[in-house]
Parts: structure tokens; C-alpha cells; sequence
């Protein structure tokens, strides 16, 4: 009897002795998976920097050589035009996309040098003025249901009608544009794309077919005005295979494969294979 009282208090002592390591285990372990106490991750302390976002991120800077030009809210232009940017106007660069360079947060401006000179360094402090702005509404929401220019003054080229200077304004809105095989929207043109989506948008309506199919639909001129095609042959095939949008002044717009962009018609390349003028 002796020795089997001895072992029950010896039992009695152990678990109290383990009681406490029992209960100290069972707390630690509820406080480390309970998720509440653990401090803000040091990350969500950190305020963004604002600046970042607008950092110039080229070496350049854009000179405005006309007395108005669209400022769009994307880089594309077909994006609502917010504003104008004037003649003498310097801006740093902050991005180049799509034939549009970035002078301020959402707001981009042509880069072609029909409308602007690109140059090294940055903008002079006296020289950097505001950027106009406005709210985009209906009547300027985009360029394929306005025509609004990059420009707001008139081609210098005199024209023969209403229809004519539209096109001509069209197609110069689109001056930039990439190439972009079979492409017929802003964001890529090749070059019967290109006349299918300034005609459709200044008032004609045509199909979208081939350069020789234009060929053949065109009536044949001699002297051309600003608005009128220019076709050429025998370039990347046989027959009627290139064309562009005579401007006046030996010039003509065209979807070429560096984009859309004015081009001399003096430049032997398309004297060698200039095939004739037509007017739809």
C-alpha cells in the first residue's frame, strides 16, 4: 500500500509539473497564427512618389513650329484631343509611342517634324510655357469622327472644294501612323489601307481594295490638285502597286514603310516609277 501511494503522488507531481508547459505551448502557438498581432509590412508605409511618374525618361526635348497642334489624352490619334500646344513651345520628352511624343502626363503631341523639331537637351526655363487644355467633348472626341488635324491652320496648298481640303486635313492628322501590312486604322496603315480610311472619313465612301483596283476605278488626270491620288509602279510587285494623296507643292501623304508621312515627289525613287494622277 505504501509503495502504490508513493506513485500516485509521484504521478500528481509530474502532471503538475507538466501542466504549465502544456498551457505555455497551447499560447504561443494561438498568438502566432491568430494574424491580428503582427505589425504593417514596412511596404505598405512607403507614399509613391508621384514624380516618378512624370520623370523624363529621354535626353530630348520638342519645339512646337506651328501655331497650333492637338494635344491628344493617349498615344494614338485617334485619342481625344485635350488641348493645343503653340508655336515656340518647348517640352521635355517624357515617352515616345506610336509616332507621339509625351509632354506631360496623358497628354502627347505629333513628333512629326511637319509640326515639330526634336532636339537634345532640355527646355529652357524661360521658354517653357503651360500647356492649353480643355475637356474633350463630341465634337473633338477623335480623329475618325472629326478630322481634326494635329494642326489647326489650313494646308498652304490651295484647294479646289470643300471635299478636297478635308481630305487633305485628314490625311494629314494621320502623319506618324505606323506601317503596318493590310493595316486601315490609325495604329497601322499600308498604303491602300491608308487612302481607304482618309477617303471614308472626308466624305466619300469607298472600298477598301488594291492599289490597282484604285487604279482602274480613278478617273485619269494631268494636273493634279491637292486631295487628288498619286499612283506608281513596279515597286514591291509588278503594275499599279503604291499610292498616295497628292498635298500641293510636289508633295504627297502616303503610307510608306517607315509610316505614314510627307514625301517630295521629286525624289527619283518615285520618279522612276510614278505611273499617273486619278481623282475619285
Amino acid at each position: 500500500m505504501l509503495k502504490k501511494a508513493n506513485r500516485t503522488v509521484m504521478n500528481m507531481g509530474l502532471a503538475a509539473l507538466l501542466v504549465p508547459a502544456a498551457l505555455t505551448f497551447s499560447t504561443t502557438s494561438a498568438s502566432a497564427n491568430d494574424g491580428g498581432a503582427a505589425p504593417a509590412p514596412v511596404q505598405e508605409k512607403v507614399t509613391p512618389s508621384v514624380p516618378q511618374q512624370q520623370a523624363t525618361t529621354t535626353n530630348q526635348k520638342v519645339i512646337v513650329n506651328v501655331s497650333a497642334l492637338n494635344i491628344r489624352q493617349g498615344a494614338s490619334f485617334s485619342s481625344p484631343v485635350v488641348g493645343t500646344a503653340t508655336q515656340g513651345q518647348e517640352f521635355a520628352i517624357l515617352k515616345e509611342a506610336n509616332g507621339l511624343v509625351e509632354i506631360a502626363p496623358n497628354k502627347w503631341i505629333s513628333k512629326s517634324s511637319t509640326y515639330v523639331t526634336i532636339a537634345s537637351g532640355k527646355p529652357s526655363a524661360s521658354q517653357v510655357k503651360g500647356v492649353s487644355t480643355s475637356t474633350p467633348s463630341t465634337s473633338t472626341a477623335s480623329a475618325t469622327t472629326s478630322a481634326a488635324q494635329e494642326t489647326s491652320t489650313p494646308a498652304p496648298a490651295p484647294t479646289t472644294s470643300t471635299t478636297s481640303g478635308s481630305t487633305v486635313n485628314v490625311a494629314r492628322s494621320l502623319v506618324g501612323s505606323p506601317y503596318q501590312w493590310a493595316g486601315n486604322t490609325p495604329s497601322g496603315f499600308d498604303c491602300s489601307g491608308f487612302i481607304a480610311y482618309v477617303f471614308n472619313h472626308s466624305g466619300h465612301s469607298i472600298s477598301r481594295t488594291s492599289v490597282a483596283n484604285y487604279w482602274n476605278m480613278a478617273t485619269k488626270i494631268s494636273s493634279p490638285q491637292p486631295g487628288d491620288l498619286v499612283f506608281f509602279q513596279n515597286t514591291y510587285t509588278s503594275g499599279p502597286s503604291h499610292m498616295g494623296i497628292y498635298i500641293g507643292n510636289g508633295q504627297m501623304i502616303h503610307a510608306g514603310s517607315h509610316g505614314v508621312a510627307v514625301a517630295d515627289l521629286d525624289v527619283s525613287y518615285y520618279q522612276d516609277h510614278f505611273l499617273g494622277y486619278g481623282r475619285f
